[in-house]
């Protein structure tokens, strides 16, 4: 039995750990790389949402948010050139049809 539910035998939830789908933790450094040079507490409420996030289509809803910070730190130019550069990587790892919308020219944002 798992020591929690020792102390709380009637807690009907059964907490269990899913390992992240294959491929998520390239894209999860990838993103987090593309945010290595900016900072503040936005970038940091972001890249825990980037560590909390268990599958590739969760990061790839965060990429917005990437290109408005790296936009805000630096300019527009460089974080649409990050953000194009993270493409590849998505549809790598990309399962459900992502892949396929990932593939789009300008589908960055």
């Amino acid at each position: 039995m798992d020591a929690w539910k020792q102390w709380s035998p009637s807690c009907p939830v059964d907490w269990q750990m899913r390992p992240p789908e294959a491929g998520v933790e390239a894209v999860r450094r990838e993103l987090l790389a593309a945010l290595d040079d900016c900072h503040g507490t936005d970038c940091d409420r972001l890249r825990w949402r980037l560590h909390t996030a268990e599958r590739a289509q969760e990061l790839w809803l965060l990429r917005d948010q990437i290109l408005e910070a790296v936009a805000h730190q630096h300019c527009l130019a460089l974080a649409r050139e990050r953000i194009d550069g993270l493409l590849a990587a998505f549809g790598t790892a990309a399962t459900g049809g992502l892949g396929e919308r990932v593939q789009a020219p300008g589908s960055f944002s």
